[in-house]
């Protein structure tokens, strides 16, 4: 049975607004945010992704994709609605509270245009916590690709907030929030806010606020695990601490953009040639695919 951890208002009786199925990584940290700051009631279901709660089928009923966030609201129109996934979850609560999200007119698509790109873009965040801090033997290829990515994406985000305090529309929305989450764990993508100052600006001042301090620690604050039977929580924040430091996974970034992550210049200009002679001659890739070692990992 899925039961609530979290009840931000202790003064509700009986059935909630809100119900928010999560765990504390970043996604659903994003609908806690939200929750917090525009004051809504809602009740908190922790989950354990090492328990493999989301697999559950109580769980599955609610969000088949079995992932976190999911959201039930009691109070929709018509009945009940379940909505999963974040990027839906906050559109959905801006558009039913009309907090966050203009209503119309370039703003809002502004806003939007940065929340799909946040949730489009996760995952090469996600892959570098993969690479860099969880895998059995660091894979070099890997951890440099996902992390030049990353500082590419930080790159993008500094030269946008040159002369905004927000993301989007000119005040703080669910663009805002929902790219917070993710940059909370700059240091598990191999950035360093120094290297971005609009970035590092624009994160102290999402930290500041209030709701934004309140939902960060819910179900509990960052970088603290819930306690499993199956784990040891003080090895596995050892274990995190080690590998942060250890140059075999702490690989920085490259300083500029490069087509093909963890390569010099030169090395990228010998390979774009040689792309462009597989364009001419298909045949040869077959040849030269027959003739290369195969990469083992």
């Amino acid at each position: 049975m899925l039961t609530p951890l979290i009840n931000n208002n202790d003064n509700v009786q009986g059935l909630l607004m809100i119900t928010i199925y999560g765990c504390a990584a970043p996604n659903p940290k994003k609908i806690s945010i939200f929750m917090e700051e525009a004051g809504l009631e809602y009740e908190y279901v922790s989950m354990s992704v090492h328990e493999l709660d989301q697999k559950k089928p109580e769980f599955l009923a609610i969000n088949p994709n079995g992932r976190f966030p999911a959201i039930i609201d009691h109070d929709a129109e018509g009945g009940p609605l379940t909505v999963w996934e974040s990027g839906a979850i906050l559109t959905y609560l801006a558009e039913k509270t009309g907090k966050f999200l203009p209503k119309d007119g370039h703003g809002r698509y502004e806003t939007l245009q940065w929340v799909y790109w946040q949730v489009s873009h996760a995952p090469y965040l996600g892959n570098a916590h993969y690479y860099r801090l969880f895998t059995p033997k660091p894979r070099r290829l890997e951890i440099k690709r996902f992390t030049n990515e990353s500082a590419r994406l930080y790159r993008l985000m500094n030269k946008h907030l040159e002369e905004r305090q927000w993301f989007a529309a000119g005040e703080f929305t669910i663009a805002d929030i929902s790219i917070y989450t993710w940059v909370q764990y700059h240091e598990w993508q191999g950035q360093d806010l120094a290297d971005f100052p609009n970035v590092e600006a624009w994160f102290k001042r999402m930290g500041e606020r209030p709701g934004v301090q309140k939902g960060s620690n819910v179900p509990y604050p960052i970088f603290e695990y819930k306690p499993s039977p199956n784990r040891d929580t003080e090895a596995v924040k050892a274990a995190i601490k080690y590998r942060l430091s250890h140059p075999s996974w702490a690989i920085p970034a490259d300083k500029e953009d490069q087509a093909i992550a963890g390569t010099s210049q030169k090395e990228y200009e010998k390979a774009k040639k040689r792309l462009q002679m597989l364009a001419k001659m298909p045949w040869l890739f077959d040849v030269l695919s027959m003739l290369s070692p195969r990469r083992k990992n």
